[in-house]
């Protein structure tokens, strides 16, 4: 029971473009492919009467064995999935595949966010040996939950993303989802990525733009250490000429006296 959903992610500013007239043109789609929907939330809404009686059992938390978890979870049941790769992960068997990050996302795509943090633990661990298409679906479910809102997915994918592992290193995206995240976390992580930026030489050419963004979202939490440390780079780029000025006071040169 899949669905198709097809999200349009909010384009950066070094995306925009303009068209010929100046008028800034249409936001780019991306698409999101093999996303469960949210249809089983009810016994009911299941196919038959097989996972009828399972998800039954399930929920009046009787025993119940790995394949009929992972039946549950195949047909979208986002609590069962979590249950599986809960199971699977107690197991403590070798997962170079990410079979267990496969269940985890299947639970996050269906809107449990308690499976986002035990996701992103393990695309950080092991993702770098998982399939472009089990990374893929482990990526859109973590963007799904993180344009849903939750600014705990969108931190971690942001950190993902500056640190690139696994999804290689994006620093614009990962300056897009920390900008959505909130509290010290997120303006940690926004402060590696400023420090990241600043030794990047396409930002330098382009007068810091995306480390100053990553460095006043830095500048806006509590925690002292981050938000000094923050304000510092940011004076200090800020008083810097910018690439290729002249110097505010050029020396004067006095003109060859000939005799």
């Amino acid at each position: 029971m899949t669905t198709l959903l097809c999200l349009a992610l909010m384009p950066l500013a070094s995306e925009a473009a303009a068209t010929p007239n100046g008028e800034a043109a249409s936001p780019p789609v991306v698409k999101v492919d093999f996303v469960f929907d949210n249809a089983v939330r009810k016994t009911r809404d299941l196919p038959t009467s097989a996972l009828r009686a399972a998800r039954r059992q399930m929920i009046a938390g009787e025993p119940m064995s790995g394949s009929k978890l992972q039946m549950l979870a195949d047909a979208g049941d986002g609590l069962a999935a979590f249950r599986y790769a809960k199971q699977l992960q107690e197991e403590g068997k070798p997962d170079p595949s990410g079979a267990t990050a496969h269940y985890f996302a299947i639970a996050a795509y269906t809107g449990r966010a308690f499976a986002v943090a035990p996701l992103a633990r393990l695309l950080k661990a092991d993702g770098s040996t998982y399939s472009a298409s089990r990374l893929r679906h482990c990526l859109n479910a973590m963007t799904v939950q993180a344009l849903s809102g939750n600014a705990e997915a969108a931190t971690l994918l942001g950190e993902m993303y500056a640190d690139g592992t696994p999804f290689g290193r994006d620093l614009a995206q990962a300056q897009h989802f920390l900008g959505m995240g909130t509290g010290d976390v997120s303006r940690k992580a926004a402060l590696s990525l400023g420090l990241a930026l600043l030794s990047d030489p396409e930002d330098a050419a382009a007068g810091h733009v995306g480390a100053l963004s990553a460095l006043r979202v830095a500048a806006e939490g509590e925690d002292l250490s981050v938000r000094v440390t923050a304000e510092n780079l940011l004076r200090q780029i800020e008083a810097a000429p910018a690439p290729g000025a002249a110097p505010e006071n050029p020396p004067m040169i006095q003109p060859e006296v000939t005799q």
